[in-house]
């Protein structure tokens, strides 16, 4: 999976192969050679860490705009910025643009495709934007006096959140949604689809043993028999991590067990270390609720505690890295930058 995002570097078309062998990548990949040759916009929705950007370097990477830059555009400032006619075109791209490394002056950004990292967090100034984008399929060049004359990028969008119903919840623009849903990519959890865990790994100890100049067989069986009975809850990106680790630290010629540093299922590890039976949440049927102690205890401080628990315990697995860890916990990165600060976690 390549990482070129940040200077613009044009992949070869072999870079851009989709792995994985269950039916949901099948569908995916027939999906995305359909779609990468018409220029309708995309909206590509699944977990944190699933691959999302990937995808959308395929699409990419498939169409005639193969040759033009794909910008990745990452926040409200960058998306306005990029989209606004006034500033299209003057001086240095803004922060959150990759832009194929052309940079200030009087140079400009002129991506083939702009990739927007996660759609559902932008503002209602920002959707307006990039709706009046979508409608008028315009790319105002004014650096030079210039009006037109270029195609204006193809726009794929990103994210993990449900859009139709934050449409329902007047938390997102449905106009917005209609126009990004042209075409709709889901990528499901890794977890859902087990039949590509050992392909990507595969995949994986491959492209790091070239980088790093070693001879790795792959792994052995009790590895592989480890990933696979990892719960992946960070996804591909979870996975990626563990295999360039394990590349580093392996010393035989194929990657074992103890190289992995992984739980075989961390899922039991966290149910290990949850408060006791008297003190735990609900399960889902009121009947399956535990017996309060008789003396009680404080819900709201109770519920405070296992938050502030959950959330140490994720930036901890995510090595403090914020987005993965908010994706651990199945919440936006918003939502988790905003418990961060309530329990002053850093």
């Amino acid at each position: 999976m390549s990482r070129n995002d940040a200077s613009g570097a044009r992949e070869p078309r072999g870079e851009y192969d989709i792995v994985g062998d269950s039916p949901e990548m099948r569908r995916i990949r027939e999906r995305i050679a359909r779609v990468a040759a018409a220029d309708g916009t995309v909206l590509i929705t699944g977990d944190q860490g699933v691959g999302k950007e990937r995808l959308a370097r395929a699409v990419h990477g498939r169409s005639p705009r193969a040759a033009l830059p794909f910008a990745v555009v990452s926040g409200d400032a960058a998306l306005g910025a990029v989209l606004d006619p006034v500033r299209l075109g003057r001086g240095p791209s803004p922060v959150g643009v990759a832009d194929g490394g052309r940079r200030g002056g009087d140079e400009r950004v002129e991506p083939g495709t702009l990739f927007l990292t996660d759609v559902a967090e932008t503002s209602p100034a920002a959707q307006w934007a990039l709706l009046r984008f979508l409608k008028e399929r315009r790319f105002r060049r004014t650096g030079r006096g210039v009006v037109g004359g270029k195609t204006p990028p193809r726009i794929i969008a990103a994210t993990t959140r449900h859009l139709a119903g934050m449409v329902e919840d007047g938390e997102f623009r449905g106009d917005l949604f209609h126009r990004l849903n042209v075409v709709g990519i889901h990528v499901p959890p890794l977890r859902a689809r087990r039949a590509d865990i050992l392909p990507l790994a595969r995949h994986f100890v491959q492209r790091f043993a070239a980088e790093t100049g070693r001879r790795l067989e792959g792994f052995s069986r009790a590895a592989e028999r480890v990933l696979e009975a990892h719960a992946w809850p960070g996804n591909v990106s979870e996975l990626e991590s563990v295999v360039e680790r394990a590349v580093v630290f392996e010393t035989s010629d194929r990657v074992e067990v103890d190289s992995l540093e992984m739980s075989v299922a961390p899922s039991r590890r966290v149910r290990a270390a949850a408060p006791p039976p008297d003190e735990s949440s609900a399960g889902d049927h009121p009947d399956d609720a535990p017996a309060l102690p008789d003396s009680g205890f404080v819900l709201e401080r109770h519920v405070r505690s296992l938050e502030r628990e959950y959330l140490t315990r994720a930036l901890r697995q995510a090595g403090g890295v914020k987005v993965r860890a908010a994706g651990l916990l199945g919440m936006s990165f918003r939502s988790f930058r905003y418990y961060v600060k309530k329990y002053d976690l850093g």
